[in-house]
């Protein structure tokens, strides 16, 4: 009986390291929204791209997502676009626990318009910060308001530890009627978003035959 209620201990502490870890890892550390970052149109890019067929579109709570979806922006060129919620995210612990429901109930928040006509594009770069190993809802939310049928989608991801988390496979699988072409991602921690990423995104498009 006793060996049983060790044993019962030992995977109780193990979850309880296992979810403080995770947390720690998410805590949000973000370098914060920049206001003079605005969506912009018609950028000249300087890779192998039609700057006139692509979009730069990315989801940003903290602003860490933000300022990498700018340097990829200004290095493809084409239009920008920030997806931004009709009801604003909680930030801090609240924003983890309020995307854990919202994902285990397969929310869809809505998202206000960001004023493009899909048909132009043959290239949609898209980006978010990682939120429990996947996308956050809100990016199911542009899927399902955009059509991205044909078009070769190129993701990049801010994240805590976790890396790119699949995104490539769960994107395909999620569009598998729309006949899109997704490509190798890009992710980029936290710990190091505050430093230049010109280099890292010029190094990602090459190694995408991009550039």
């Amino acid at each position: 009986m006793k060996r049983k209620l060790l044993i019962f201990i030992g995977i109780v502490a193990v979850i309880i390291a296992g979810v403080g870890y995770y947390f720690s890892q998410n805590r949000d550390t973000s370098i914060g929204i920049d206001n003079s970052i605005a969506n912009e149109d018609s950028k000249v890019g300087t890779t192998t791209l039609d700057s006139e067929r692509v979009l730069v579109v990315y989801f940003s709570q903290g602003g860490n997502t933000q300022k990498l979806a700018k340097e990829i922006s200004d290095q493809v060129g084409g239009d920008f676009r920030r997806i931004e919620p009709i009801t604003p995210y909680p930030d801090g612990d609240e924003l983890l626990d309020y995307a854990k429901t919202e994902q285990d109930n397969d929310e869809r928040p809505e998202i206000k318009d960001i004023d493009v006509d899909m048909t132009k594009y043959d290239t949609v770069f898209i980006g978010y910060p990682v939120w429990w190993y996947t996308y956050p809802q809100i990016i199911l939310s542009f899927f399902d308001n955009y059509d991205l049928s044909d078009k070769t989608i190129v993701p990049f991801v801010t994240h805590g530890g976790s890396g790119m988390s699949g995104a490539e496979e769960d994107m395909q699988t999620y569009l598998k009627d729309k006949n899109v072409t997704v490509l190798e991602g890009l992710p980029v921690s936290r710990n190091v978003i505050e430093n230049d990423q010109s280099e890292t995104v010029s190094n990602w498009l090459k190694e995408l035959g991009l550039k």
